[in-house]
């Protein structure tokens, strides 16, 4: 699926319903609670990050939940199927506190619409089947899916979510949602970027050793991880691939031939530094930005030009700041379509299945 695929479909959904309920929700309560698992955990710290910025401070994400649930605090549950299992048990909880419960998913019969007071429809996560891939299989269709195992409902979640944010400040929701759509849908990533990251990427195997690095910080942070989780799940019977978040928990060592992946629309001079480090370690460096003839660019193998990113020069701001408009965010979701794109370009290059996809996912939530 190419980028502007990707978008078309992603584009095919747009809100319709009466979210005036929700205004009074976020504002009056005590205390918001924003709650997801993997992907959908990573839109759910972007809607947070974003409430924070336009002065909802008691605003918690996946990493922050509280312990004890009341009656004036006000959950959200991210999931597109509806049966994750973490997220099944903080929302039973919040329920159980006199909460608010509020669910974002694919599937309104599942256990999380029914124990929430309000479940808001996103369709794009698919019922997988395993009958379905051996039937395929036995067609010959190996391909990757068109949109592997959840892309659409948190590409559309995320979309949604930052809609919401417009609309909390006085703009309308479906308006908003298609300007995002229209500034993904402005740019579009030269062909020759997909072939020349992916002769740069680690390959997956058996004894692998080469791994793949993802750098980011803010929302190309949350670009990177949602990118970073894809990417480790690409790979298929005992092959696996090596993939690190740069902020992962423990020590991440670059070695030579491993690739890092920074994704800085302002080409940071923080970044710049830390290419210069892992280039004298014989590292192989891909860029993301909107700055192509940065220091950062200079020092790296590949740039892949995102145009979008603005440089604000305010004291005492960082250039990962969070905006309070998010059509200001262009670069950051020109980024996570190109990489999502670029995950389907690696699963036709590789024949790597639906079956292989959901083989890698994370037993633990």
């Amino acid at each position: 699926m190419s980028y502007r695929e990707l978008v078309e479909k992603v584009a095919e959904y747009e809100p319709d319903y009466d979210l005036g309920w929700i205004n009074g929700r976020i504002f009056n309560s005590k205390r918001v609670i924003v709650f997801g698992t993997g992907r959908s955990g990573d839109v759910a710290d972007a809607f947070v990050k974003f409430l924070r910025n336009i002065g909802v401070d008691q605003a918690f994400g996946p990493n922050d939940v509280p312990y004890i649930f009341g009656p004036c605090d006000f959950l959200i549950a991210v999931s597109g199927s509806g049966s994750t299992e973490y997220t099944l048990e903080v929302a039973r909880v919040a329920k159980d506190g006199g909460s608010f419960v509020t669910a974002i998913t694919s599937n309104p019969e599942s256990k999380l619409a029914s124990l929430s007071d309000k479940v808001i429809i996103v369709p794009g996560a698919p019922g997988w089947k395993e009958a379905n891939y051996f039937e395929r299989a036995l067609l010959g269709e190996f391909s990757a899916p068109l949109t592997p195992l959840g892309t659409l409902f948190e590409l559309r979640s995320l979309i949604l979510l930052l809609s919401l944010i417009s609309y909390l400040r006085g703009e309308e929701l479906r308006s908003s949602y298609r300007s995002l759509i229209n500034l993904i849908r402005e740019f579009e990533p030269e062909k020759s970027y997909y072939s020349s990251l992916y002769r740069l990427l680690p390959k997956a195997s058996k004894y692998a050793k080469r791994k793949t690095i993802v750098l980011g910080e803010g929302l190309s942070g949350i670009v990177g991880r949602f990118f970073a989780t894809r990417l480790r799940h690409l790979s298929k019977g005992e092959s696996e691939r090596l993939v690190n978040f740069w902020l992962d928990k423990g020590t991440v060592a670059v070695k030579k031939n491993d690739l890092v992946l920074i994704i800085s629309g302002s080409a940071s001079e923080f970044f710049a530094g830390l290419a210069e480090k892992v280039k004298a370690k014989g590292a192989k460096i891909v860029t993301i930005t909107s700055f192509s003839d940065s220091k950062l660019a200079k020092l790296s193998d590949l740039t892949i030009a995102v145009p979008g990113r603005e440089i604000l020069k305010l004291r005492g701001l960082r250039s990962s700041y969070f905006p309070q408009d998010p059509k200001y965010s262009a670069f950051e979701l020109r980024a996570l379509f190109f990489l999502e794109s670029f995950v389907h370009y690696v699963a036709e290059r590789e024949k790597i299945s639906e079956r292989d996809i959901k083989m890698m996912h994370s037993d633990f939530t």
